[in-house]
């Protein structure tokens, strides 16, 4: 699990009205949680190879009703240890809410080629799903 305070989607998810910070450990950690339900939220960054960018870029900003259709047409890509690109994801324990992210590894670093995308109820569980197992 990732620091959710050190990702690059942070400053945003943290403007939102749903979602609540509590500092804890004096200050060195950061508890993130999801509002309408009260459930945690929690941070993980996945990294996929050059060839599965695309399919990153496409599931990541698709309408909730076009996920199926995508992943019959082009797969689920697949995680790698290290990779050219990273999506970064914060998402409720109860899958009620999802804040995706992707980035590009550019110049000895990630960077972003999305803006932060949040995506709330049933239609966060989808986006879930495709991303973590």
């Amino acid at each position: 699990m990732e620091n959710i305070s050190k990702m690059e989607m942070a400053k945003a998810l943290f403007q939102k009205d749903y979602i609540k910070t509590e500092k804890a450990f004096f200050g060195f950690i950061t508890k993130v949680t999801y509002v309408p339900t009260n459930s945690p939220v929690v941070g993980l960054s996945l990294d996929y190879l050059l060839a599965d960018g695309d399919k990153v870029m496409r599931l990541a900003s698709a309408a909730p009703s076009e996920l199926d259709a995508l992943i019959k047409q082009n797969g689920c890509p697949q995680t790698s240890p290290n990779g050219h690109w990273r999506l970064s994801l914060c998402y409720s324990k109860d899958r009620k809410f999802v804040a995706l992210q992707v980035l590009e590894f550019a110049g000895f670093e990630y960077k972003t080629v999305s803006e932060p995308r949040f995506i709330e109820g049933d239609d966060a569980a989808k986006f879930i799903g495709i991303f973590v197992k």
